[in-house]
């Protein structure tokens, strides 16, 4: 039985690289804490090299309070953010499962690597956070965050956080700078092979 942890705040903050609004922001709760902290993975957990195996491996589930998805006002994403300490020094990594259920019994989930940090000390503190890829819903429907732990090495955890945005988020003006220098770079090429024939 997966409890669901309490809504910490609803919020209509608008726009950032997540998406244009805040939906809902989770504090899961430290019941559920504990449990995902206790989870011990099989053996099988450590050896997983791809986003299948993931999916289909001995995990431990989170569940968050559902919301009303519209398929217009998508994407939706979700941003998980993670503070605990190293166990000891070195790498700290954990696997986790993202995806949406649907509250009928289904749900879509994929693997959702990288909330990892490199080179900690011992009892170092540790922040770590991600966004999943944006998702769109073809039909409005009620859907919950999920979440499901696969792994965690060296890792300590004691809160974590969980958003979900919709909407297209905003471009940041570095990726805006990027975008404009491969177009120039693409018209300095073409100037330059045209007055290359006309040579």
């Amino acid at each position: 039985m997966f409890g669901c942890s309490p809504i910490f705040a609803q919020s209509n903050t608008q726009s950032s690289e997540y998406g244009r609004r805040l939906d809902l922001e989770i504090q899961v709760s430290a019941e559920d804490i504990a449990r995902l902290a206790n989870f011990q993975p099989p053996e099988e957990n450590k050896k997983i090299s791809g986003p299948m195996e993931s999916v289909t491996a001995a995990s431990e589930r989170w569940l968050g309070e559902s919301i009303n998805a519209g398929k217009d006002s998508g994407p939706y994403t979700m941003l998980v953010i993670l503070k605990g300490k190293a166990k000891a020094a070195g790498d700290v990594s954990t696997l986790w499962n993202s995806g949406w259920d649907f509250n009928d019994g289904s749900a879509r989930t994929s693997a959702f690597p990288g909330l990892s940090k490199i080179g900690v000390k011992a009892g170092e503190k540790v922040v770590m956070s991600k966004a999943t890829s944006p998702i769109r819903f073809k039909e409005s429907r009620a859907v919950r965050p999920l979440l499901e732990l696969v792994r965690a090495d060296n890792f300590e955890l004691e809160s974590m956080t969980v958003q979900v945005w919709s909407g297209v988020g905003e471009s940041s003006w570095k990726d805006i700078l990027l975008s404009f220098r491969w177009l120039l770079g693409g018209l300095v090429f073409l100037l330059l092979r045209w007055w290359w024939v006309k040579r």
